[in-house]
């Protein structure tokens, strides 16, 4: 049985490690390459300068697949297949940017794999959360948040780069699916306090 994860880590050294390779590691072996074939000698300013910029624009890029929660989904997918495995009947759950929760309400229990830490599904007690609600707002979307051991979770159900209009079909489906969540959450941790 897979124990209740003590301390929750939004980011996980897998992340920073591809953050790291990607960002300098790749672009400074590109910018090695090149110097070495070369028809000139091998000069490290050519190779840093070149290296340089071969990490802005990786760095740009890493950036925009960040923000829009794709550089780690494969991982993340590849973790949520193992879910079946733990002891839990996770019932519900809700996929976005940040990762993947998982609600067992009646086992008051809430499983949890980050996008910045796409190898691990943490699993915590929900009495741990706090304050579970929806934040809906025309200009930056909507949103249901919680505190799990004083540390904010914020997961999407709708975000848009243009106002939104709340009471619209997208809008207030996207407002329903958030409360019905903070509803999930709620009953679970009731469920879990009453144990």
């Amino acid at each position: 049985m897979k124990e209740e994860t003590t301390k929750f880590k939004k980011y996980g050294g897998f992340f920073w490690a591809l953050l790291l390779g990607i960002g300098f590691g790749v672009p400074f072996l590109i910018s090695l390459i090149m110097c070495l074939f070369s028809k000139g000698p091998f000069r490290v300013d050519v190779f840093l300068a070149m290296g340089l910029v071969f990490a802005f624009f990786a760095w740009i890029i890493l950036l925009m697949m960040i923000g829009y929660g794709s550089l780690t989904k494969i991982f993340v997918n590849r973790t949520a297949d193992k879910i079946e495995e733990l002891p839990y009947c996770f019932n519900s759950s809700f996929s976005s940017r940040g990762g993947i929760l998982y609600i067992d309400v009646e086992g008051g229990m809430i499983g949890y794999i980050s996008a910045y830490n796409p190898l691990e599904i943490q699993v915590f007690s929900a009495s741990r959360i706090e304050k579970p609600q929806t934040i809906a707002s025309t200009m930056s979307g909507v949103r249901f948040v919680f505190y799990l051991d004083g540390k904010k979770m914020t997961v999407w159900t709708l975000i848009s780069n243009r106002m939104v209009n709340l009471k619209s079909g997208m809008g207030a489906e996207a407002v329903s699916k958030a409360d019905a969540f903070v509803e999930l959450l709620s009953a679970a941790k009731r469920n879990a306090e009453a144990r």
